[in-house]
């Protein structure tokens, strides 16, 4: 039987359905998972299973890695930290505290066939798909790497998509007079009140600058000092990573940032300046003086982090950076749905 697109519609679900097998993995397989991470174009260190563990751990969740496999050999995967809320209620998503997304991990695809590459894709994520969605969580989000730029397997299965964005900095063309005439001031301007650069590993330093930060917006820090303290362990394990500090001429620390990498490009995890400082100029000066030292090192790009909100947007333009999208996946149960139109209802009532 063919349909409109040409080909035994039969035949290729077939294919399918007995190519690939999906399974939680066990944590002694996590190496596996770890090698084929680094293998994969989407994998990015966000996916690494110490670097996961540490956000599980922070959060009270379970991490669940699922693997796909095609002849014990495994080709594919995704990462979900879950969370249980009461008996019959649990969520689970892909993202956590400074894990801005992990998602979908898929093998090296021949982009010269077309045909074949889409086939095996979707032969990959709706395997995976069918896996997460026999663990009957209540909902799933799934926050894909900006390498996955296709979700359309999970929107054939009546998932849900959205898309977010992010900026990246291209350091291979990295110069001081591309960037706005407010970032090249305030740079110059640091330089000239004697800020400089330091390389530093204080996990409490950078968190109490951060405190300080949404203490000024009433709000409460983004994630424990416990958690960050972890996280630089696991960083400083897999020379994965550095903190560097702007300090002024006295030795008082105005800014701190923290970057990670993988083999692909740096990341701007966390940064946080002191308001003291806030007019002084040396969050930019440290940022550009990162980018120099990433791009000395043989970093390609380094990926901002920004792009979400309207203020940080505003802010990331400065550096003259392209705007990269990524997509996410969610897929409700029966109970969450009505949930959530019950809930609906009652506030469209008041």
């Amino acid at each position: 039987m063919d349909d409109e697109r040409g080909g035994d519609c039969r035949q290729i679900d077939t294919m399918k359905a007995d190519d690939y097998e999906a399974r939680i993995l066990e944590p002694h397989e996590y190496s596996l998972w770890d090698d084929f991470a680094v293998q994969s174009p989407q994998g990015t260190i966000f996916h690494n299973s110490d670097y996961l563990q540490v956000v599980a751990d922070s959060s009270s969740s379970k991490l669940r890695v699922y693997g796909c496999f095609k002849d014990d050999e495994l080709v594919g995967g995704c990462s979900l930290f879950v969370k249980d809320r009461g008996r019959i209620v649990s969520h689970a998503t892909s993202t956590g505290s400074l894990t801005p997304y992990g998602g979908f991990l898929l093998p090296d695809l021949d982009n010269a066939n077309v045909r074949k590459s889409g086939l095996v894709q979707d032969g990959v994520i709706s395997a995976l798909c069918d896996s997460i969605q026999k663990d009957r969580y209540s909902a799933v989000t799934i926050t894909n790497s900006p390498d996955l730029r296709d979700v359309r397997s999970c929107l054939w299965r009546g998932w849900e998509g959205r898309v977010a964005y992010t900026y990246y900095v291209d350091l291979d063309n990295f110069n001081l007079g591309n960037f706005s005439r407010d970032i090249k001031k305030n740079v110059k301007k640091a330089i000239k009140s004697g800020f400089y650069v330091e390389n530093l590993r204080d996990a409490e330093l950078h968190y109490d600058l951060t405190e300080r930060v949404f203490q000024r917006q009433n709000l409460s820090a983004p994630f424990k000092k416990e958690f960050l303290i972890k996280l630089m362990g696991v960083i400083e394990k897999k020379v994965c990573g550095n903190m560097w500090v702007a300090r002024d001429k006295s030795g008082e620390t105005a800014a701190s940032h923290i970057r990670i990498w993988d083999d692909k490009r740096v990341y701007a995890l966390t940064a946080a300046s002191d308001p003291v400082f806030r007019d002084s100029g040396a969050n930019q000066f440290l940022f550009v003086s990162v980018l120099e030292k990433m791009q000395k090192a043989g970093f390609h790009q380094i990926n901002m982090m920004h792009g979400n909100t309207q203020r940080l947007s505003y802010y990331a333009a400065g550096y003259n950076p392209t705007l990269v999208p990524y997509y996410s996946v969610t897929k409700r149960g029966f109970a969450y749905g009505m949930a959530s139109a019950i809930y609906s209802a009652m506030r469209n009532y008041r």
